[in-house]
């Protein structure tokens, strides 16, 4: 089975044609029958976008079915794959877990009906990375996770702290904080949650492991991971700043009660934090992350989802025009911006057309737009790498191995090398 599998990617790269345009923006014609495509996907609201692909293409029906996120549909698209059948037509993914799915066999290459050339007309080179794998494109990045801060203004005002623009000063904010109120903690640190440090190194301009040429390389204790980890070590030593379970009621509820000043997260987090933190409506703000090198500023990415076609999907050539319609054709991402509340999404066509003309003035946030902030913070993003095929396992390990820098038996420079042992 799996020998076939690699023959039919195989056969797609020769197989590749190119697209035919029709007047609807330049997108491909669909040449095949009537068809209704199955997927499964988290993001709310997304059915305002495939009411507007379904006016586009009429002989393609989109039945969206919502499973759940994470690792629930993970493990249902795994067992789907063993099993050789179970699959939806469309899969969507992190893209953090992308390239375990690729190397799983969940997904099949789009490359006859969206080159690489076709591609990157609508998504920038970075995002290749988590949607394509030894020349192979898989489907198409959403939403984007580029990292901001979220910040308590009130608490801010009343101790006289400024919005840190290095990590330097964000470290004298948080001493600052501590001195007056040591009941607050200037951020949390998450125990449970992989692509908190994962993102801080990369927002540093670091990377602790890649794919390249058809290896893996992997590298936890690099001098930009060590200088990361040491800082928020130091940080955590000091109370400044707090290990928590992320994503639990009582972490919400923390954040509502303004125990945490800020939160430093993937830029589809004001959603979340509107829907889980109500009572301190119009209490918070959102800011780029402090840098290293301020002339020099760069981010990283916590998160983000991209949608691929399954393997079992019978239908590819809909699947592939329908996941790049949806993630870049501009109707389709006025709808995501405000119904489905992906602040920043990867197209170009948002970046470039989208963004410039959106309002959004949000109440929640003290009336501010928090759209340009969050373009600005994708423009940080300057590299990228793809996420090992065993994130589930280094997901699991990770709250093991932070645990024993709390209970100080090692270092927090190295909490995370245990794991590749």
């Amino acid at each position: 089975m799996k020998s076939l599998f690699i023959s039919f990617l195989i056969a797609a790269a020769f197989l590749e044609r190119p697209l035919l345009a029709d007047d609807n923006g330049g997108y491909p014609v669909y040449t095949g029958k009537p068809v209704e495509l199955t997927m499964w996907a988290w993001t709310s609201n997304e059915n305002y976008s495939i009411d507007l692909f379904e006016k586009a293409y009429p002989n393609i029906k989109i039945k969206w079915s919502n499973i759940g996120s994470g690792s629930t549909q993970y493990s249902k698209v795994l067992t789907a794959t063993s099993a050789g059948k179970g699959l939806p037509d469309i899969i969507m993914s992190e893209y953090t877990y992308a390239p375990q799915l690729m190397e799983y066999g969940s997904f099949q290459p789009i490359n006859k009906w969206i080159s690489e050339a076709t591609y990157l007309k609508y998504f920038p080179a970075v995002t290749l990375k988590w949607t394509a794998m030894n020349g192979e494109i898989y489907g198409t990045p959403q939403d984007s996770g580029a990292c901001i801060m979220v910040y308590r203004k009130d608490v801010f005002d009343e101790y006289g702290l400024t919005v840190p623009e290095t990590w330097d000063e964000f470290a004298v904010q948080a001493a600052r904080l501590h001195d007056a109120n040591p009941r607050i903690t200037m951020s949390s640190f998450p125990q449970n949650w992989i692509l908190g440090p994962i993102g801080l190194v990369w927002q540093a301009g670091g990377k602790m492991f890649d794919y390249v040429d058809g290896n893996w390389y992997i590298d936890f204790t690099n001098p930009t991971a060590v200088k990361v980890f040491n800082y928020w070590g130091d940080l955590i030593k000091k109370n400044y700043v707090n290990a928590d379970m992320w994503w639990s009621a009582d972490w919400y509820k923390e954040l509502d009660d303004g125990g945490t000043a800020t939160v430093i997260c993937g830029g589809w987090f004001p959603e979340w934090l509107q829907l889980n933190s109500t009572a301190s409506a119009g209490k918070w703000r959102v800011a780029l992350m402090p840098q290293w090198d301020a002339s020099n500023p760069q981010n990283g990415e916590m998160g983000g989802s991209g949608f691929y076609v399954s393997s079992q999907c019978e239908h590819p050539e809909a699947a592939a025009v329908f996941v790049l319609w949806l993630n870049s054709h501009k109707d389709s991402l006025l709808q995501l911006h405000d119904k489905s509340q992906l602040v920043i999404l990867w197209s170009k066509v948002f970046t470039d057309e989208v963004a410039p003309g959106l309002q959004r003035n949000n109440p929640y946030f003290g009336g501010q737009n928090i759209t340009p902030l969050g373009v600005e913070s994708l423009a940080q993003v300057k590299t990228a790498f793809t996420a090992l095929p065993v994130m589930d396992y280094i997901a699991s390990s990770q709250e093991t191995e932070l645990k024993k820098f709390l209970d100080g038996r090692q270092d927090m420079n190295r909490f995370l090398l245990p794991i590749m042992q």
